[in-house]
């Protein structure tokens, strides 16, 4: 795993290309820590996750240790609390996350895409989930991530017949927000994640946060409703006001 930082955007890099970048259970554990590292950071305002190497964004969870630490229910779930685990610091990093997807993405790797806040996808990707092929099963952190994303009948489609799709059919059914030609994709990412790192901080967060509150459901409570309103006493706030009145471009501090 690899972390690049430049000019407040995060990318993080899966590589492992010897195995199309799938992920180990030690690759699991990093990218959670990263994550939550990269959450703390009051200097970045976006963070990239994608695969490298030209390998994909990745092959799923490593079949090749599932015998040494999937075999039989306790070590499946340990794994699963793991894999849990880092899926929820990327959805609830205050900083918005991308999902670079080039190349294969299937299984858990998938998985680790649709916890982002979104996914852009070269033409060349290609997505699976292949559980029903191998007698396994997600776990319901992951399946509750998946249908968030696809709904339920799409969520079941993918999940029973377990078929290869291209990014055009991931496209139609939501899983992707955009389908960029391969070789305009690495360009496109920046055009994307430099975007998101211009706007003001604690609108990006706030959204972020209020919008995944939304999605766990219940009511709203009365402090939780004012927090909304609070970006507007930020010096943010200010500087985003008066670049708009004077006609320039706003230089924001997350303040």
């Amino acid at each position: 795993m690899i972390a690049d930082i430049d000019a407040g955007i995060a990318t993080v890099t899966i590589h492992q290309p010897e195995r199309k970048n799938a992920l180990t259970k030690p690759m699991w554990a990093e990218l959670s820590r990263m994550i939550v590292d990269l959450g703390a950071r009051d200097d970045l305002r976006c963070v990239v996750i994608r695969g490298g190497a030209g390998a994909g964004f990745g092959a799923g969870a490593d079949i090749h240790e599932f015998v040494r630490e999937r075999r039989g229910f306790n070590k499946a779930r340990d794994y699963g609390l793991l894999h849990a685990e880092a899926l929820q610091n990327i959805q609830s990093c205050i900083h918005p996350v991308i999902a670079a997807i080039d190349g294969v993405c299937v299984g858990a790797s998938m998985v680790l895409a649709a916890a982002c806040d979104f996914r852009i996808a070269a033409d060349d990707a290609r997505f699976m989930m292949p559980p029903m092929k191998l007698g396994a099963t997600l776990g319901y952190p992951e399946l509750q991530i998946l249908l968030d994303v696809l709904g339920r009948a799409t969520l079941m489609e993918v999940l029973f017949e377990g078929q290869m799709f291209d990014a055009s059919r991931a496209l139609h059914i939501g899983l992707i927000s955009q389908v960029v030609p391969v070789d305009e994709f690495d360009a496109e990412i920046a055009n994307v994640s430099n975007r998101i790192a211009r706007g003001a901080p604690i609108s990006q967060r706030m959204h972020k946060k209020m919008i995944n509150r939304l999605t766990e459901g219940g009511s709203i409570s009365a402090r939780e409703f004012d927090e909304a309103y609070l970006a507007f006493d930020s010096d943010d706030f200010e500087e985003g006001y008066s670049a708009f009145l004077e006609k320039r471009k706003p230089v924001f501090q997350g303040r």
